[in-house]
């Protein structure tokens, strides 16, 4: 019977990068209270000795901070940080605390794989999945992918709603970057993007990924634009009433939560 020193871990599997994260979040977990060294080491399953000088690096470093009178770990003041000089970002958050529960709601309707992207630093930044029961299994995009304006659908819903001299300067900068993603160019970008004031949706007719195409809306507060939602599916799924009816699905969604978007045609 192994006792506890010998018991298999997947401790020795795991980097110390990996170890030090882990330490940190669980520290994190517990406010102001903080850790002693053997708890955070149980409960991250690491050796007592390996979290010690990983604990060590971190307070070195000020994400953590270590009281030498009660013996605990606490949340330093590096990420803290680290969070204001994400500025701006941190908007995202709250956008993503508000429409996720009306995102999930909207994917258990249309089925599929939804999205939520916002702009971020001239990109398309990825902020929210909602997967569901979904059994598309390509899907390159995960949460903090960063995209080019127009590669993807919530991207190019993003690009969509711009004027069209800025939307036409977007494009150019961008031409060779679209050259990366699957069958995409410039040309399909602007026909894509078109569409948005024909029919109040974009479309990613499968250009990226072979047979996976999507379906976006521009969501807006106050007349400006926050993010924009997709819903992906395989394109045989996405026949154009259904196109319809996914766009008129998603925007009674974010308008029930108080947003506005564009009429679907």
């Amino acid at each position: 019977m192994p006792t506890r020193a010998e018991k298999p871990s997947a401790d020795g599997n795991r980097s110390s990068l990996s170890k030090a994260l882990s330490l940190m979040v669980i520290i994190a977990e517990r406010g102001q209270n903080g850790m002693t060294l053997s708890a955070a080491a149980k409960r991250a399953d690491i050796h007592v000795a390996t979290a010690h000088r990983l604990l060590t690096s971190l307070v070195e470093e000020d994400f953590l901070n270590f009281d030498p009178y009660t013996k605990r770990y606490c949340l330093g003041l590096m990420p803290y940080e680290i969070v204001t000089r994400a500025g701006h970002d941190l908007e995202f958050l709250v956008l993503r605390k508000t429409l996720h529960p009306i995102l999930e709601r909207a994917q258990a309707e249309v089925s599929g794989i939804v999205c939520m992207s916002v702009e971020s630093r001239g990109e398309a930044l990825c902020v929210d999945l909602v997967e569901g029961q979904s059994d598309i299994l390509v899907n390159t995009l995960k949460v903090g992918a960063r995209r080019p304006l127009g590669a993807g659908a919530a991207s190019l819903a993003l690009l969509a709603v711009r004027g069209e001299a800025e939307r036409e300067a977007i494009i150019r900068k961008e031409s060779e970057r679209y050259l990366k993603y699957g069958r995409l160019t410039a040309d399909i970008v602007r026909a894509a993007c078109a569409s948005l004031a024909r029919d109040g949706f974009v479309l990613n007719d499968a250009v990226i990924i072979p047979d996976i195409g999507a379906v976006a809306v521009p969501v807006f507060a106050q007349g400006a634009v926050v993010c924009a939602v997709s819903v992906t599916n395989t394109i045989s799924r996405l026949y154009p009433e259904r196109r319809r009816e996914i766009a008129r699905v998603l925007t009674q969604a974010v308008r029930a939560a108080g947003f506005q978007t564009l009429d679907v045609a």
